[in-house]
């Protein structure tokens, strides 16, 4: 059992914490302490420094961050730090978040305009409606942010708030669980897109960027040189899903070949209020999903007889490991082909544009559906009674090998791994407007994957 520790004139205290050096004669590293009454011990954690002022710094930095219990609970807004928030909230709930990257930028953005108004010690009540309104103007003045991405900014903040607020198990500044809260209430961030393009006179939206064509998409897929990159490509357009269910995507567990449908959503995937639709397999993705397959076994069989460690498994492999984004390979496209703004979602925006225009008989409702959107129609309390079937999106499915058969006529590389079969009747009967040629791979195939073509099992 710990005694209290002796109080030293020269020892370095912080909130409640102390700076202890175990074994200084031998150059030791510093150590973060706490005597806990409640078990009569002393809690540390090692700095990882043995030079005192770096200690310090990290001493403060940690102490800043922990939670804080007073005898009335957790304090008040105007007693924590807001950065000391926001950095807890990127350590904690921010990092197992799809927009982890956003949120880092917007507290990048919040620390700059503190720093840039002297007042990075601004508590989280600091935060008035007034504050707030000012931030909006610094992020439009200095950065020219549009409304939207000045909204997305206060999301975070909003965020972070409502995280602090939450009683639940913490971490303290030594590294034991604390079931707390780090404010027990937080300013309402009254800023939405709305407010902030009425208060500063800006547009509400950035108008629209104009569709990308046919051609425009076939010379942005044939600057995709990376095998990873095409089948991120290949993905996107097959499913029009959004970049974190392509990076996510698992055929073994997704695909169900007996039913020819896939699952976005894989078994283990935590919902968020974010939908993932479940589609029929495309005729296009019905053969690329075996040659990948084909790809993969002999680079594992070939890394087996060299010795080589197994690479990670995943359908998008880099330098041996699996992709978690592929966010700034893909903005290299656009420059290349002097289209600006070109991102992830591009193909998503592309192909819903161009089913919308080229098939008139396919509605709305199927398009959103097959993008994840919620339809609302009827009650929402039947979705507890009915499963999504896939075979209601058959038009769709249809429609988007339609477009990729367009695509491929203008690109070098092919974009089906074997001959899809497009009727001309049923590209009527879903109000085509154009008819692609089908694509006849003469060897092309071969050349690009190193696996015979397949004649596909699906039938329409």
């Amino acid at each position: 059992m710990s005694k209290p520790p002796a109080p030293a004139e020269d020892r370095f205290e912080l909130g409640g914490y102390y700076l202890e050096r175990t074994h200084p004669e031998h150059g030791g590293a510093w150590y973060a302490c706490r005597y806990d009454a409640r078990t009569r011990n002393v809690r540390r954690r090692s700095l990882g420094t043995s030079d005192f002022e770096q200690a310090k710094t990290k001493l403060a930095g940690i102490v800043a961050t922990a939670p804080q219990i007073t005898r009335s609970g957790a304090p008040g807004p105007d007693q924590v730090l807001t950065l000391a928030v926001l950095q807890t909230y990127l350590d904690g709930h921010a990092s197992g978040i799809a927009s982890e990257e956003q949120a880092q930028r917007a507290v990048t953005l919040i620390a700059e305009y503190l720093a840039s108004t002297k007042r990075t010690d601004a508590m989280v009540a600091f935060w008035s409606p007034a504050q707030q309104l000012e931030f909006a103007r610094w992020c439009v003045s200095k950065h020219k942010h549009a409304a939207g991405t000045v909204a997305r900014n206060f999301n975070v903040m909003r965020s972070a708030f409502i995280d602090a607020c939450e009683v639940k198990m913490r971490l303290d500044a030594v590294g034991a669980q604390v079931e707390c809260g780090l404010i027990h209430s937080a300013p309402k961030i009254v800023m939405t897109r709305e407010t902030i393009a009425a208060e500063l006179k800006i547009p509400l939206r950035k108008p629209r960027r104009a569709t990308l064509s046919i051609e425009q998409m076939a010379a942005a897929i044939d600057t995709l040189n990376a095998p990873h990159l095409r089948r991120f490509a290949i993905m996107s357009l097959c499913t029009w899903a959004r970049p974190q269910a392509v990076t996510d995507f698992d055929p073994d567990r997704q695909v169900d070949w007996f039913g020819e449908h896939l699952d976005l959503a894989p078994p283990d995937w935590i919902r968020t209020n974010k939908r993932r639709s479940r589609q029929p397999l495309t005729q296009c993705l019905a053969g690329w999903l075996p040659a990948w397959a084909a790809e993969d076994a002999k680079r594992r069989a070939r890394d087996l007889d060299l010795g080589l460690e197994p690479v990670e498994p995943g359908l998008l492999i880099y330098k041996r490991k699996r992709v978690a984004s592929v966010k700034r390979a893909i903005r290299k496209v656009g420059p290349k082909i002097g289209i600006e703004g070109f991102t992830q979602k591009t193909f998503r925006h592309f192909m819903t544009d161009q089913v919308k225009k080229l098939f008139r008989g396919v509605p709305r409702e199927l398009r959103s559906l097959w993008l994840g959107h919620v339809v609302r129609d009827g009650s929402r309390t039947t979705d507890n009674y009915e499963g999504d079937d896939p075979d209601d999106l058959a038009d769709v499915a249809l429609a988007t090998d339609a477009v990729i058969a367009l695509v491929s006529t203008h690109t070098q590389k092919p974009l089906f791994a074997v001959e899809p079969l497009l009727k001309r009747a049923e590209l009527k009967a879903i109000g085509a407007r154009v008819l692609p040629k089908t694509p006849i791979l003469r060897g092309a195939m071969v050349g690009a994957t190193g696996i015979e073509p397949v004649t596909p099992t699906m039938s329409r």
